[in-house]
């Protein structure tokens, strides 16, 4: 009988096959798991954003049932609303376009008169400061006819949240501008 070296041998440890395995499971794992957390904080981001636009929503119409009309604004106006929004282009806080200094950037300073008419029925909120595609929002712009409240949010489907309307949607970006329409 001969002998056999390595038959009494005890196997301590694992084989490279079974590590190489147990990583591979865990790496997807880990995919899944970051892909499931990106859409629910998607979707708590535009929540909070539709939230924040109703908000301004009842605010306006609150004004309106207390004085008879909106606040009184140039036509052709775009105002921020709210207050405390980041720092953007230029060092001065934007709503719209706030990376930049483009004539559809607008100013948070530019809303002074309307947050004071607003505060009358309210308490002005802070901005949410959530960006999507380098705008902040929410911001209103006033025509002859209408106060617009318009609002971004993160959705490669193009839809709006229920009780707003579609208004423009860039599919590159996975953005979709959504309104309030209040009708003068």
């Amino acid at each position: 009988m001969g002998v056999r070296p390595f038959a009494n041998r005890k196997q301590n440890g694992f084989t490279i096959v079974e590590l190489l395995i147990v990583i591979v499971v865990i790496g997807i794992l880990t995919a899944i798991v970051i892909v499931a957390f990106n859409g629910v904080q998607t979707r708590a981001q535009n929540a909070q954003k539709a939230t924040e636009m109703k908000a301004w929503q009842k605010a306006f119409e609150t004004y309106r049932a207390q004085y008879g009309a909106y606040p009184d604004m140039p036509n052709g106006g775009a105002y921020c609303l709210g207050k405390g929004f980041s720092t953007g282009g230029g060092g001065v806080a934007r709503c719209r376009d706030f990376q930049g200094t483009s004539a559809t950037s607008y100013l948070e300073s530019d809303n002074a008169a309307l947050m004071t008419e607003l505060a009358k029925v309210i308490t002005i909120p802070q901005a949410s400061n959530i960006p999507v595609g380098g705008t902040l929002g929410p911001y209103a712009i006033y025509d002859a006819t209408s106060v617009t409240i318009t609002g971004w949010f993160k959705d490669g489907s193009g839809e709006c949240p229920q009780g707003m309307i579609f208004q423009w949607n860039d599919a590159a970006t996975g953005r979709v501008a959504c309104v309030i329409r209040l009708m003068k």
